[in-house]
Order: structure tokens, then sequence, then C-alpha cells
């Protein structure tokens, strides 16, 4: 993989707005030359508008687009070295796929185009299908057409735009790892819009949360997984509980707190609030997280770990795992996953249990933020 900064994508102070209304507010952005770079959001969070600026298929009200050490903010599309896949293919239906592919190559007047189309169509596993029209493809064939047609002109950078969406789900699943193995086998620049939270954490390396025209987090999908900086992140990606806590003191690298009546703790590099003494605080905790254990065995819960008691207010058994609701002090609808490994049968509604889990899972934000930003963005999406 090429390691220069030609296909760096560089935005800086860039923003667009419609009359009174700001899709996309001043944004500084860079994307290094040959990764894989998601934006990700729900829809009107100004993914889409930031990637047609880098397109050239909207003029920024303010700012400038840099692809590598060239100012591409006024360039029209066809002069900047970029090319995009849509969410609607565009093949041509009276062109094979090899016609098809070829179509960028001739319209720049290269007369022998086969070696070059014969390796693109083996890039994307498709050299058999080559004298076969867009219809007798599958979905996924089709979407692999359409990144080979783009490829092939050599861009810079490849502009991804929700290209998945319109796959059912096993296949959208086979395509992120299609496109995660040809990016890395070409080794461009890609960019990729989506509102699938999955989508975005299985290809990209760095992810762009974006909300309301702004980038709320950035990081890679790790990293905004386990240290999510907002409730908003913390909910858009995966399921999160939160306590409302006081922090009570502070020992070396660990803040401890008081939540309903007990004590948690957490360590202070994964604390993005105010950590003085007396002040309000949400602890937050993944639901795979957390172990379940039988208010019979609390003596057996090790030492040191973050606990709290409360009673099983609901089960359901969804194959991989049993997805517990309990009702507790601190949450009155706690989320718990607990793998189905060795299940306990005491564990069923009305059961008091202690939730426990390693204060190294756990993180902490502003108490001024909505605890359920987020939630009603993803419910928005998956309807």
């Amino acid at each position: 993989m090429t390691t220069d900064n030609s296909g760096d994508v560089r935005l800086s102070g860039i923003s667009k707005t419609y009359g009174s209304f700001t899709a996309v507010h001043p944004l500084d952005l860079t994307v290094p030359q040959g990764s894989f770079f998601a934006l990700l959001g729900a829809s009107g969070c100004g993914k889409t508008t930031t990637l047609r600026m880098i397109a050239g298929l909207e003029e920024p009200t303010a700012g400038t687009v840099h692809l590598g050490d060239q100012d591409v903010t006024h360039l029209p599309p066809y002069k900047r070295p970029v090319n995009t896949v849509f969410q609607s293919y565009a093949l041509f239906p009276h062109l094979d796929i090899f016609e098809n592919v070829a179509f960028g190559l001739r319209r720049r007047g290269v007369k022998s185009v086969k070696k070059q189309v014969d390796e693109m169509l083996d890039l994307v596993q498709l050299g058999e299908q080559a004298r076969k029209k867009p219809h007798q493809l599958s979905g996924g064939q089709q979407q692999r057409v359409a990144v080979a047609r783009a490829l092939i002109n050599h861009p810079k950078v490849l502009l991804l735009d929700e290209p998945l969406g319109a796959l059912d789900l096993k296949l959208r699943r086979q395509m992120q790892l299609e496109l995660k193995r040809i990016q890395t086998e070409v080794g461009i620049t890609f960019v990729h819009v989506t509102h699938d939270q999955e989508e975005a954490m299985t290809m990209a390396d760095t992810v762009a949360v974006m909300n309301g025209g702004r980038v709320e987090q950035l990081g890679s999908p790790t990293d905004l997984y386990e240290n999510p900086r907002t409730t908003f992140v913390a909910n858009f990606l995966g399921s999160s509980n939160f306590i409302e806590a006081e922090v009570d003191s502070r020992s070396g690298e660990e803040i401890m707190l008081k939540a309903g009546g007990g004590k948690l703790s957490l360590p202070k590099a994964r604390c993005s609030a105010p950590t003085t003494a007396g002040g309000k605080m949400l602890v937050g905790v993944r639901p795979e997280k957390i172990s379940l254990t039988h208010a019979d065995d609390a003596g057996e819960i090790p030492e040191g770990r973050n606990r709290i008691t409360g009673k099983i207010a609901n089960a359901s058994f969804i194959g991989v795992s049993t997805q517990y609701v309990i009702d507790s002090a601190v949450c009155p609808e706690f989320a718990v996953y607990v793998q189905n490994v060795e299940r306990d049968s005491r564990l069923v509604p009305g059961a008091d249990v202690v939730l426990h889990w390693s204060p190294a899972h756990t993180f902490g934000l502003d108490a001024a933020q909505d605890i359920d930003a987020g939630i009603e963005t993803v419910e928005e999406e998956a309807a």
C-alpha cells in the first residue's frame, strides 16, 4: 500500500448552508491516503452533503477541499481525481459487463482496454461474467461492477454513498468483506457514507460519527465503541446502560463514585466528564460487559468489581445470548446480555441478582447530556 499523501483528503473549515438551514457546520477533517474512512450517521446528519462536497457535486458555502496538495474546492467533478459509487449503481443496461467497466477508458480515448478491464474484473471476481448484461447479475454482482467501473480510472479517492443500501442483510455482510478486500488490494483512499453502524465498524479503519451537521466523535471502531465521549455515540454504536452518579473521591488514576447507596469506580482515562468531588456524572457500561449472578451466590463474586443489586424483570432468549432486563435502584431497565454457554436455570423473572463488571469496562460522561440521545435516531433508521 502506498504511503505518500497524494490521496489525502483534507477538509478545512468546510460548511454548507441552504438558506437559513445549516447542513454541515464548519468542519476540519483529514482522511489519510490509503485508509478506509467512514462517515456514519442518521439521515439528515450531513454525511452525504460532506461526501458530495468532496466529489464536487455540492459547492461549499465556506472552507476548502484539498486532495493531496491540490485545492479542488472550485473544480467540477470531472476534473477531480475522484470517482463515486452510488446506491443506485447506474450501470448501462444495453452494455455488457466488460463494456460497462471499459466505458471510462474508452471515453478518455484509450484504444487498448482489454488488459485493464480483465484485471479489474478479476479484482472484483467477475471475470467469468464479462459478457453478461447487468440485468443477468445479482445486486451484489452489479455493485462490484460499479466499483470496478469507478476504479479502472485509477482515482486517488473512491467515494461510496450508501453503496450497500439496496442489498439484503446476508448479501450486505458479504459485500462488506468484499469491499474491504478490494480496498486493501488497490490501496487507494475509500470514503464511505453509511447509516449502518455494523457496516462502518466492519470495514472502516476510522469512523467519523456525525450528528446535526457536526462530527460528534472520530476514531477507530474499537475506540468509539469502548470509549464513547457522548451519550449519542454510546447509543448510536450499540446499546449502553447509564447510571446517574456522584463523584466521591479520586485515588490515583481511579475515580470513586456513589450511586444508589452503593459505590462504583472507573479509570480516569475513560472519563470525559469533570471529576470534582460532589460533581454529577453519567456512568456507562455496555450490556455484554456485565456478568449476572444469582443473589445466593453473591459471595463468590471477586473483589474489586463494580456491582449493583436488582431483580430480573424480563428475560428474552435470542439464540446466541439471553437478554435480561433488570430492575435496580440505580436504573429501572438495566440491560444485560449473557452468552448462552452454561445457563443458570435460576435466572428467571422475579429472581434477585447481582450485576457486576470490571471497572475498566466503565466509562464516564458529562451528566448534563441527554441519556436517550442517539436512541431515537437508531430506531428511526431501523424502521
